[in-house]
C-alpha cells in the first residue's frame, strides 16, 4: 500500500488528522550521499521515489520523464525535484500501459485509448468505448509509431487508431488470446510485431504491414515471451523477444525466422531498448541492468540499480540510461567502454557507531567475524588505501553481535559470542576476552553499553553483565522465558546504573546492573502492562517492545507502531507520542544542535526523524525497502545498515503535491 492509498484508508475510517500528516510529510527520494560495500553502480547519476506504480518512462536531452498512473513527472537530468503535471480527468483511472510519443504521453484503459499533452497536462483526445468489436474485448497492450497507435485486446485482436482524432482505421484477429505485446517499426515500410495467444502453449509471435493489418508471418513461440520490440542489426530490421525464462531470440521478419539465440537471466516485463546503433540491447536482470551485444550475445556491461524487485521499464537516449521499478527511478549515465560493476563485495551483517581519532566512524561486521572501521564522513575503510584498520576475529557463531563501550576515553568495539565479550581496540588491533561466560552454550541476542559496562542476552534467556576495563562478570540471571525479552538498553537512575529489558509483552523489567537485583519501575513506568501470555507462533507480538533506547534521561519506547519518549525518574512524557502509519522497524536517538531528536525507520520503508520535545517531524526520507537497522544519525545524513550494505541518506528533492 503506497502512501496515497494510506491516506485514502486513513480519510475512509474517519482519521483526517492522521491523513493530513501523511499528506504533510511527502517524503523526498533516497539520496545517497556514500555507500560502504558499493551496493550502488558508480553511474548512478539520480534516485526519485514517486507516489505510485510507473506506467511509462522517457528520457531526452534535458528531462527524464515518468507516466505513474494520473501524473507525470519531468526529472531535469542536471538534477533537481521531480517536477509533477496532473493529466485531466485520470484521478480514478488506471491504465493498463502508457507510451510516450514526442509532445503527447498515449495510454490504455479497458475501453478507451487516451492522449495528453506533456506541457498542460490537456486530455487531447479519448477514443470512443463502442469502436471497439465486442468480440476484442477489453484493450490491454500499446505501440505508437507514423502518427498511430496500435493496441492489442484481450480477445486477441489488434485495433489501429489514429492519433489526431481518434478514428478507428482498421482491425484484425491475431491470436487466439491475450495479446501482452505490440511493437512498432518505422524503419522502411512500417511492420506491426505482436505476441499474444490464450496461455503459454499457444502463443505466437506476429508479423503485421501497418497499413491495413494484414498479416506477414507468424510463428510458435516455444516458450511464453515477456517482452519484444525491434532493431536494426548491420543495416537489416530484426524483431527481438525475450521469454519468460530469459531465451533471447533475434529474428528475421521477412524470413520469419530466428537469426540468433542466447540465454540470459533476464525478466522482461515492458518494451526491449536498443543502443550502440542496435548492436546491443539493455536488458533487467533482476535488480541490475545488462547490456548485451545482439551479435554474439557477449554481456558487454552491467549497471547495479538501487532497485529491490525486477526492473519494470527502461528508456535510454545519449549516454543516459532511465530505470523505473514500481514507484521508483534510477538515472543512470553510459560509460564508453561499457561499466563493468564488481559483484565481489562484502556483505555486512551489522554495524554500531564509533569515534576513532575524535572522528565519527562506524565499525561493520562481516560473515564469519572480519571487521571494517569506516569514516561516517565518506564511507572510507579508515587508513585507505592501505586499509590497514581492517581488523578480523574469528568466532565459533556464524556472526557475532557487535556494540562499542568507552573505556577512559577511547572507544572499544565489543563482540559477543557465545564465549562472552571480547573487546577489540579499533586503532591497535588490541584484543581481550572475558575469562568467563555466562552465555554459553547459546548464541548472543541482544548487547547494550553504558558507563563502562556490558549487557548482553543469549537466545536461551540469559541475561549477564560485565565490567569493559576488565571484562570482570558482574552478575548473571535466567530470565522466565527464553524469548521474553525483546530490547535491551543501559540507562543512568538516580546516580547508578541500571539495565532495562523490553519485553514481549509489552512491559520493561529494571535491574541494578552490580548484581541484576530486579527492581520496581519507577513513576509511572510501573503502569505499563506486561502481558505475558503470548503466542510463539506470533513473534514478537503486537505488545512486545520492539525498540527500546535511552537519550539523557529520557527512555525511548517503540512498540507497534509508536515511539513514546518519557523522563526516566518519573515516567512522565518528554513530548508526544511519535505515531507511524505502519510497524516501527527500529529507532536512534541522538542530539541535533542542542536538540534531542529520534531517528525511526517505519515499515512503510520511510525514515523520519522528529524533535523529541515537540513531535515534529525534522525530514523524512523514502527508502527503497524497510531498513530495521539504524546505524547513526547526524544533521545531514542517517547510516543505515541494509541488503548488507551500509548506506548513507539524506532528504532527497521533495515531490510537489500538486
Amino acid at each position: 500500500m503506497d502512501r496515497l492509498e494510506r491516506m485514502v484508508a486513513l480519510l475512509r475510517s474517519g482519521q483526517t488528522a492522521r491523513a493530513d500528516q501523511l499528506r504533510a510529510e511527502a517524503p523526498g527520494a533516497l539520496l545517497p550521499r556514500w555507500t560502504a560495500g558499493e551496493p550502488l553502480s558508480p553511474v548512478l547519476r539520480q534516485v526519485h521515489q514517486l507516489e505510485s506504480s510507473i506506467r511509462a518512462v522517457c528520457v531526452d536531452d534535458t528531462y527524464a520523464w515518468a507516466m505513474a498512473d494520473g501524473s507525470i513527472f519531468r526529472m531535469p537530468l542536471a538534477g533537481g525535484e521531480a517536477q509533477r503535471l496532473r493529466l485531466e480527468g485520470s484521478r480514478e483511472s488506471f491504465y493498463w500501459e502508457a507510451v510516450f510519443d514526442g509532445a503527447t504521453v498515449v495510454a490504455l484503459e479497458d475501453e478507451r485509448l487516451l492522449v495528453w499533452d506533456l506541457v498542460t497536462g490537456r486530455l487531447l483526445l479519448a477514443t470512443d468505448p463502442d469502436d471497439i468489436p465486442l468480440r476484442a474485448g477489453p484493450l490491454r497492450s500499446l505501440g505508437v509509431g507514423a502518427g498511430v497507435a496500435v493496441t492489442g485486446t484481450a480477445g486477441g485482436y489488434l485495433l489501429k487508431w489514429d492519433l489526431a482524432d481518434g478514428r478507428l482505421l482498421g482491425r484484425t484477429a491475431a491470436h487466439s488470446g491475450d495479446v501482452n505485446r505490440v511493437a512498432i517499426s518505422t524503419d522502411s515500410a512500417p511492420i506491426v510485431l505482436s505476441l499474444g495467444g490464450e496461455d503459454r502453449f499457444t502463443e505466437t509471435l506476429c508479423f503485421h504491414d501497418l497499413d491495413g493489418l494484414c498479416r506477414t508471418g507468424e510463428v510458435a513461440v516455444p516458450e511464453q515471451a515477456g517482452g519484444g520490440g525491434w532493431a536494426v542489426l548491420d543495416g537489416q530490421r530484426r524483431a527481438v523477444t525475450v521469454a519468460e525464462d530469459g531465451l533471447l531470440t533475434v529474428w528475421d521478419p521477412v524470413a520469419v525466422a530466428p537469426v540468433a539465440r542466447f540465454p540470459t537471466a533476464a525478466r522482461i516485463r515492458e518494451a526491449l531498448v536498443f543502443i550502440a546503433d542496435g548492436a546491443c540491447v539493455v536488458l533487467g536482470e533482476g535488480a541490475a541492468l545488462r547490456i548485451m551485444d545482439l551479435r554474439d550475445g557477449t554481456v558487454r556491461g552491467t549497471i547495479r540499480t538501487d532497485f529491490t524487485h525486477p526492473i519494470d521499464m527502461v528508456a535510454v537516449h545519449s549516454t543516459f540510461v532511465f530505470a523505473a521499478q514500481s514507484g521508483r527511478t534510477n538515472l543512470l549515465e553510459l560509460t564508453d567502454p561499457f561499466t563493468q560493476d564488481d559483484k565481489d563485495r562484502p556483505y555486512f551483517r551489522d554495524a554500531v557507531p564509533a569515534t576513532i581519532d575524535g572522528r565519527p566512524a562506524i565499525i561493520a561486521v562481516e560473515e564469519g567475524g572480519s571487521f571494517e572501521v569506516i569514516d561516517a564522513a565518506d564511507g572510507r575503510r579508515f587508513g585507505e588505501p592501505a586499509g590497514e584498520r581492517s581488523i578480523t576475529l574469528r568466532t565459533a557463531v556464524w556472526y557475532p553481535r557487535p556494540g562499542v563501550v568507552t573505556v577512559g576515553e577511547r572507544d572499544l568495539l565489543v563482540v559477543m559470542s557465545e564465549y562472552g565479550p571480547t573487546t577489540v581496540d579499533p586503532d591497535t588491533g588490541d584484543t581481550h576476552t572475558a575469562p568467563e561466560s555466562s552465555l554459553s552454550p547459546a548464541g548472543p541476542s541482544l548487547i547494550a553499553t553504558r558507563n563502562g559496562l556490558i549487557a548482553a542476552t543469549n537466545d536461551k534467556g540469559v541475561l549477564a553483565v560485565w565490567d569493559a576495563a576488565t571484562l570482570t562478570l558482574h552478575a548473571s540471571l535466567q530470565l522466565a522465558e527464553a524469548y521474553g525479552t525483546i530490547s535491551l538498553a543501559l540507562a543512568d537512575l538516580h546516580g547508578r546504573t541500571v539495565v532495562l529489558a523490553g519485553t514481549q509483552g509489552g512491559g520493561i523489567r529494571w535491574f541494578e546492573s552490580a548484581d541484576l537485583t530486579e527492581i520496581t519501575p519507577p513513576g509511572r513506568f510501573a503502569e505499563r502492562p506486561d502481558r505475558t501470555a503470548v503466542r510463539h507462533w506470533d513473534w514478537p507480538g503486537p505488545e512486545a517492545v520492539t525498540g527500546l533506547d535511552v537519550s539523557g534521561s529520557v527512555v525511548l519506547v517503540a512498540v507497534d507502531n509508536t515511539v513514546t519518549c518519557a523522563d526516566i525518574a518519573t515516567g512522565e512524557p518528554s513530548g508526544p507520542a511519535l505515531t507511524h502509519p505502519n510497524e516501527v522497524l527500529a529507532i536512534r536517538p541522538t542530539v541535533l544542535d542542542g536538540v534531542p531528536v529520534v531517528a525511526t525507520s517505519c515499515a512503510d520503508r520511510t525514515l523520519r526523524v522528529w524533535e523529541i520535545g515537540t513531535g515534529h517531524t525534522i525530514w523524512s526520507v523514502a527508502l527503497p525497502q524497510p531498513v530495521s537497522r539504524i546505524v547513526s544519525v547526524a544533521a545531514d545524513q542517517i547510516v543505515v545498515l541494509t541488503e548488507g550494505h551500509l548506506i548513507a541518506v539524506g532528504p532527497g528533492p521533495m515531490i510537489p503535491s500538486t
